[in-house]
């Protein structure tokens, strides 16, 4: 069947009762890992309040072919005037005229089609952050030419794996998803369990002079390059403070996509219990209980929240400040959207989350190949850079792999701030960060390297060769030399 309008089916979806709870916690202890059916009570049928995200959902691109199995979808750069912060008109870089651009949707299996047409003043390309593609769709300038104004190219994507992703320019990156480039990707599975209505949440930021227009994307040279860019105003799905609404008891899903180029994203929901459910390469092994997400830029995560009764019926979800300069003074918290809850009585929770929500495999390991790469800094001619392994992007040669070997990453970092580190084409299994394992195993993309610390990572690189980069994902430090390539050899 075509993933055709889902957000709008979902929440016609149905529920299966799990009985009263006072807290998440419970969901676990008393959930099978395989439920076969409702409980004895029966099926309990319960939609979202009307117009629940009607005042954040980002829009969903419209799927061009009938055909089941292919969703084709098309997708312009183009620029565009909004009204992002109230009474002020912006003309902003965009996809298909809006911040986010639309959300791809399709599911496991299927093969996404996109065409893309280029109408910026610059050229640019689109990369599938996450996305286990073909290395010549990758849309990085090793993959291929960049799409120049008024071209159009096509990518085709066979979607190997369901989870959260999102695609932005490689070209220019900093600065063209600093515009507002960036949107979700939503592969689906329809054999994972109903873990609540959905929700795609692409939290980012951007700069608005006083007259309106964009900060400049290189604004402060060298010294943008080294900090990183933050933009003055914080976004959820485009918008200053949009509202999100909820009834007590029904499940939402939150898909958080960090597309800032350098801000993290440090989230809490005062009064709301989090479910960690997984992050990059879709559902963990298992959920986990949680008290604030913490997102690097290019990171994501899945997230279960069951609302609970508020004396004033809503909250404030904010952001708060990760100092991942280590200065020890934290900024103060920003609003980032508003969570309202109806008066309608509460609910039975609306979802039971099984015990094991996946099973993944520990990477196959057998005397592997050994990388290291050091995240570093040293001055070229007086000027600070950031490189790798003593090389900035422009000096070092390609590190070499083969398709089907797994290999073991060590990353240790001797700057003195973090760095979040992002892999191209394949997914990693972190195995431990200063010789702690991870609560739970999952696939993942992007790893955040605190100063002084090792990250051991196995990586599968099954046969799909090519060239492949590697980089911080604060992409100005990308621009600035903490960049490499991977070959990555039949």
């Amino acid at each position: 069947m075509k993933p055709r309008n889902r957000p709008q089916k979902q929440a016609a979806r149905l529920r299966w009762g799990a009985g009263l709870i006072a807290a998440c916690l419970t969901l676990f202890a008393c959930s099978d890992p395989e439920p076969s059916g409702p409980p004895d009570d029966g099926p309990v049928r319960v939609d979202p309040p009307a117009g629940w995200d009607s005042d954040i959902a980002p829009p969903t691109a419209e799927d061009l072919d009938p055909s089941p199995g292919i969703v084709e979808v098309a997708l312009e750069a183009r620029l565009a005037t909004r009204e992002i912060l109230p009474g002020v008109r912006t003309e902003v870089w965009t996809y298909n005229g809006g911040i986010p651009g639309p959300t791809l949707r399709a599911r496991r299996g299927d093969r996404l089609v996109v065409r893309f047409t280029n109408h910026l003043p610059e050229p640019t390309t689109v990369h599938w952050h996450g996305l286990r593609v073909a290395a010549e769709m990758d849309g990085t300038d090793a993959a291929q030419q960049p799409v120049r104004p008024g071209e159009t190219f096509v990518y085709t994507l066979d979607l190997l794996d369901a989870g959260t992703y999102w695609y932005h320019p490689h070209v220019h990156s900093s600065w063209q998803v600093g515009y507002g480039l960036y949107g979700a990707v939503v592969v689906e599975d329809p054999e994972e369990p109903f873990l609540g209505d959905d929700l795609v949440l692409v939290l980012s930021d951007i700069g608005i002079e006083e007259d309106g227009t964009l900060t400049p994307g290189n604004d402060s040279g060298w010294f943008g390059d080294y900090f990183g860019r933050e933009g003055n105003v914080l976004l959820a799905n485009g918008k200053v403070l949009p509202t999100l609404r909820g009834r007590a008891g029904v499940a939402q899903r939150w898909r958080i996509v960090n597309a800032a180029r350098s801000r993290y994203q440090r989230l809490s929901v005062p009064g709301q219990q989090m479910v960690r459910l997984g992050g990059d390469g879709g559902l963990a092994e298992k959920a986990l209980p949680v008290d604030e997400i913490v997102l690097a830029p290019g990171e994501r995560a899945e997230v279960l929240i069951i609302p609970r009764p508020q004396p004033d019926g809503a909250v404030r979800v904010q952001w708060r400040d990760w100092d991942r300069f280590h200065i020890g003074t934290l900024r103060d918290p920003v609003d980032l959207f508003t969570f309202a809850l109806t008066e309608d009585a509460p609910v039975d929770a609306t979802v039971r989350v099984p015990e094991r929500l996946r099973t993944i495999e520990p990477v196959s390991l057998s005397n592997p190949p050994v990388q290291r790469l050091e995240l570093m800094e040293k001055s070229v001619d007086g000027t600070g850079v950031l490189g790798i392994n003593g090389l900035t992007a422009s000096e070092a040669p390609p590190l070499m792999a083969h398709a089907g070997v797994n290999e073991v990453w060590e990353l240790t970092n001797s700057t003195a701030y973090d760095h979040p580190f992002h892999l191209h084409g394949f997914f990693f299994q972190v195995l431990d960060i200063d010789g702690v394992a991870p609560a739970v195993r999952e696939w993942r993309d992007t790893v955040n390297v605190r100063p002084g610390t090792r990250v051991r990572m196995a990586i599968q690189f099954d046969n799909r060769p090519g060239m492949w980069m590697f980089h911080c994902h604060i992409l100005d430090h990308a621009d600035l030399g903490m960049m490499g390539m991977l070959h990555v050899m039949p």
